[in-house]
């Protein structure tokens, strides 16, 4: 006997292959049920602060917190689950799209790098955390789940950001050094070249500063070099960049300039300050200043040929007027040679 076309033997076997794949389909949820409980107990009993996101059809539809949330964010897993969002307001808004980027990479199944960003803890403090996730798929390969550990990295941050520090400053003055110097340098000549301004170098040298060394030792000369580094601050305005590049050799840099009236404005003023007496003298007379002036794009158009050009015009002062300032287009005028000519 046939029925739709089938054999009562065809039918018996299709229903038989469907109740396999029920079955299966049964064990499969059985599965991820008994995962979800398993993780769930998990997190109960982990000190550190581990988290699992549930995943439906790519979405996000529910998220655990293990007990150790409360150690480093200062919310409860109550908390959390109240405010399904209450992870990302605590997330600073500059780091924000990262962390919403790393969510979509996961919930799309995509291998996500482990991502540290900053928080904000319930009393207010700002922490840098590493957020490590790990996804797990149902038996069809979707993602069910992902699971994540939150670590508190900020003292790491901390020895990071001093290790950068240190690595960009003179330790003497807390200066600039001359690596950053010329990155920032850089930074300014491209901005100028941008808004059409120009950018001013000053190459600013202490006269007669090796006597001080000399007869009075080096402790003192390290005293004058500070005081000479706040000097050079107090004439400047906070955004210009005051790096120290070599003993008693300085260099000031000025952005968004119009042309050279602010730099030999600033240039008049270094050499005014430098005349004053030293308290690190005992309010005796100490260096003045030899300084040299080059501007972007007039003198050059990168960092090493306006440094140079700045140079040449402090070599120029150092040998002819100790205590002024000259600028490079003035050696250029006069053909006059450089240190490197001499």
């Amino acid at each position: 006997m046939k029925s739709a076309g089938k054999t009562k033997e065809q039918l018996v076997r299709e229903i038989a292959e469907l109740q396999l794949r029920v079955n299966g389909l049964e064990r499969a949820w059985a599965m991820v049920r008994d995962s979800e409980e398993r993780y769930r107990r998990l997190l109960e009993s982990v000190t550190d602060y581990v988290y699992t996101v549930k995943v439906e059809d790519g979405r996000a539809v529910g998220t655990t917190h293990g007990a150790g949330c409360t150690r480093l964010t200062g919310y409860s897993p109550d908390e959390f689950e109240r405010d399904p969002l209450l992870w990302l307001g605590m997330v600073s808004e500059e780091d924000r799209p990262a962390v919403l980027e790393q969510a979509g990479k996961i919930l799309r199944g995509e291998d996500a790098m482990p991502l540290e960003h900053r928080i904000l803890r319930k009393d207010g403090t700002l922490l840098w955390v590493r957020n490590t996730t790990v996804v797990r798929r149902d038996a069809f390969g979707r993602v069910a789940f992902y699971d994540g550990i939150i670590q508190d990295v900020t003292a790491s941050k901390g020895v990071e950001a001093k290790a950068m520090h240190d690595a960009q400053h003179d330790p003497l003055t807390m200066l600039p050094n001359r690596p950053l110097m010329l990155c920032r340098l850089a930074a300014l000549i491209d901005a100028a070249r941008r808004a059409g301004d120009k950018v001013a170098v000053l190459f600013v040298d202490l006269d007669n500063f090796k006597p001080v060394n000399d007869t009075l030792g080096h402790a003192v000369g390290d005293e004058v070099l500070r005081e000479a580094a706040a000097r050079l601050q107090g004439v400047v305005r906070s955004t210009d960049t005051v790096a120290r590049v070599g003993g008693d050799e300085f260099v000031v840099l000025l952005g968004r300039q119009r042309g050279g009236a602010g730099a030999a404005e600033v240039a008049r003023k270094l050499v005014v300050a430098f005349a004053r007496p030293y308290e690190s003298l005992e309010g005796a007379a100490g260096p003045g200043a030899s300084v040299g002036v080059s501007l972007y794009p007039d003198d050059g158009a990168d960092p090493s040929t306006l440094i140079r050009r700045a140079d040449e015009a402090m070599y120029y002062v150092k040998n002819h007027q100790r205590g002024s300032f000259a600028f490079a287009s003035s050696l250029t005028r006069l053909n006059l040679p450089g240190p490197d000519d001499a």
